[in-house]
């Protein structure tokens, strides 16, 4: 009766469906990558032996090579948003343009990616093309600043809405705090990639929390989604 009641239990039952999508899992080892960034360093400032800080770093290389190997092709995904948002004439004109922008930079992005993959693989010579890694990174957050500029315009635009009814309000006010979250995850996210580049010079433990918070923040929406 127990056991039944374990199988059958609906937390259980959405864990499952939750892993049955490679994204959701893609995600999920996204979160434990860069805790594993953030752990490696916190290791080294607190003197732990140096065995562990590798096992943490070693830890975040291979969960690298495996997202890599689920991102393969997903390039494909963002072009197609891209053609979509681009047929879509209901959407405000910088809005759309926004988030064409962010598709393709995001496709940008995943194409050299997935080139670092064949690199890792040994298909391309790792000596070859130094610069793929800088390049994705350039990409990734040129995209995440097209997603800032979007989640800024519309937020002005549900600010300046004004509704009658209670659910018209309630509605906007949804669609306004959900700008407003997404605000926050692209530019904890531009953060990392600007450490990335070396814009920025924060330390690793800085990069590792701030890609967790976003990971959580990613893993939340998806959650919500899975019945």
């Amino acid at each position: 009766m127990v056991v039944d009641c374990l199988i059958y239990h609906p937390t259980l039952t959405k864990v499952i469906n939750f892993l049955e999508s490679s994204a959701h899992r893609e995600k999920s080892l996204r979160l434990f990558a860069y805790l594993s960034r953030f752990l490696s360093y916190y290791c080294y400032k607190k003197g732990y032996p140096k065995a562990t800080v590798d096992l943490w770093n070693g830890l975040k290389q291979h969960l690298s090579l495996i997202r890599k190997a689920m991102r393969f092709l997903k390039p494909l995904s963002h072009l197609q948003t891209a053609s979509k948002t681009y047929d879509n004439k209901l959407l405000d004109p910088f809005v759309q343009t926004t988030s064409i922008l962010r598709s393709l930079f995001y496709a940008g992005y995943l194409t050299f990616d997935g080139l670092i993959l064949l690199k890792m693989l040994g298909i391309i010579d790792k000596k070859k093309y130094p610069n793929m890694a800088k390049n994705a990174s350039k990409f990734w957050l040129l995209g995440l600043a097209a997603g800032i500029l979007n989640s800024l315009r519309i937020i002005q635009c549900y600010r300046n809405t004004t509704a009658d009814e209670d659910e018209k309000k309630q509605a906007n006010a949804a669609k306004l705090h959900q700008a407003r979250r997404k605000l926050v995850w692209d530019l904890l996210d531009a953060f990392v990639a600007a450490n990335t580049l070396g814009v920025l010079h924060f330390t690793e433990g800085d990069i590792g929390f701030a890609g967790v918070i976003t990971s959580i923040l990613g893993l939340q929406d998806m959650w919500r989604a899975t019945k």
